[in-house]
């Protein structure tokens, strides 16, 4: 295959896969690791990281359950949450190596799950 194909494959993909898996590795590490993450990095913030524990559960919850305007719900959640920790680490601590990259993979990977999602809720109402 041709690179412009592979790339266009993995485009669509993007753009239409299911998002399942992605919608369970997202809420799973908003519920452990994000919290845990933020706690030895930015401090301890109570509420802020019991937030990312009951968002996270709650993505994994609509998940489960499947129920398509939950996930959205859930997912539109996951991204402000992960958008806003990216934001945080910013401000506090900057990106001080590579691996704090990651949080900029979760904002545009819970952003594509975000999407997906509404694609799919357009899909099935119109």
């Amino acid at each position: 295959m041709k690179i412009k194909e592979l790339i266009k494959n993995l485009n669509y993909i993007y753009k239409y896969g299911d998002s399942q898996p992605t919608e369970i590795t997202l809420g799973g590490a908003l519920m452990l690791l994000a919290p845990i993450a933020t706690f030895t990095e930015i401090g301890f913030m109570p509420i802020y990281q019991s937030i990312l524990i009951i968002a996270g559960g709650y993505q994994l919850y609509c998940v489960a359950k499947g129920c398509l305007n939950c996930r959205l719900k859930a997912a539109t959640i996951t991204f402000g949450l992960y958008t806003t920790s990216f934001i945080m680490y910013l401000i506090t601590i900057g990106l001080p190596d590579a691996s704090h990259y990651g949080w900029l993979i979760l904002v545009i990977s819970s952003f594509g799950t975000l999407r997906r999602l509404k694609t799919e809720q357009l899909y099935r109402n119109g």
